[in-house]
């Protein structure tokens, strides 16, 4: 039996882009849907899916991108976002991030990069449901935690979690570096690349989202705790 096409949200109001886009994913082996503004996205994605990736613009009519992820994110943590866009500046990525992208790339693009992306987190979204420990690769573990990184799965004492590559890249960090107090600005400058002082709260935001997976309590975590004008720390109680 021909294994199932994956599944590709597009969203992209430019019809010569999104023309292009479609074509050349379609030529990729993909099953595309497209979606012309930010509301028609959100419909097809709750109607539709589920999907295996959203690529997502965000400058959109009626919902713009950010707020469009921020929605799916709220109903979907697993379903891989990738936002595409003329915004190009640190703070833009940031937020982009914020509202719960997983990759981002900056228009202009060369075709050949954006595709391989799209495969990798096409790849990445086909670990979602395989046991953390079918893999080659080395399981990282710590207290009652166990951290996959190629399969992005996380197994802890309530069950086994599928996460995002961000959210498994800053888990990582901590399961490494095991009691040490990382701050915000270390983990942005190691997960995200983004040196300097910088204000934003999407480190904050992802410990939140961690936290769902990690504490019995989210809300009165004794885990993965914050020192207060340090970071976070990841302990085992």
């Amino acid at each position: 039996m021909a294994e199932a096409k994956k599944r590709i949200l597009l969203v992209e109001d430019e019809p010569n882009l999104a023309f292009n886009m479609n074509f050349n994913l379609q030529a990729e082996g993909y099953d595309v849907v497209p979606a012309v503004d930010g509301q028609i996205a959100l419909e097809k994605f709750a109607k539709d899916g589920p999907f295996d990736l959203v690529i997502l613009d965000v400058m959109l009519p009626e919902v713009n991108g950010f707020e469009v992820a921020r929605s799916i994110r709220e109903r979907d943590d697993q379903t891989q976002i990738l936002m595409l866009t003329a915004l190009g500046k640190e703070e833009d990525r940031l937020r982009g991030f914020e509202a719960g992208a997983d990759d981002y790339v900056t228009k202009p693009f060369h075709l050949q990069e954006f595709l391989l992306r799209v495969k990798r987190m096409i790849k990445r979204s086909q670990y979602f449901h395989v046991p953390v420990e079918a893999s080659s690769a080395e399981v990282l573990r710590y207290g009652p935690f166990a951290l996959n990184t190629e399969l992005l799965q996380l197994v802890t004492p309530t069950g086994q979690h599928a996460l995002t590559a961000l959210e498994a890249d800053v888990l990582r960090e901590f399961m490494q570096n095991p009691k040490r107090v990382l701050s915000r600005q270390y983990l942005l400058d190691t997960v995200w690349g983004m040196k300097g002082d910088i204000e934003t709260r999407t480190v904050d935001n992802f410990i939140v989202r961690l936290r769902r997976y990690l504490e019995v309590d989210p809300s009165k975590p004794i885990h993965l705790v914050s020192v207060r004008g340090r970071g976070y720390r990841l302990i085992d109680s």
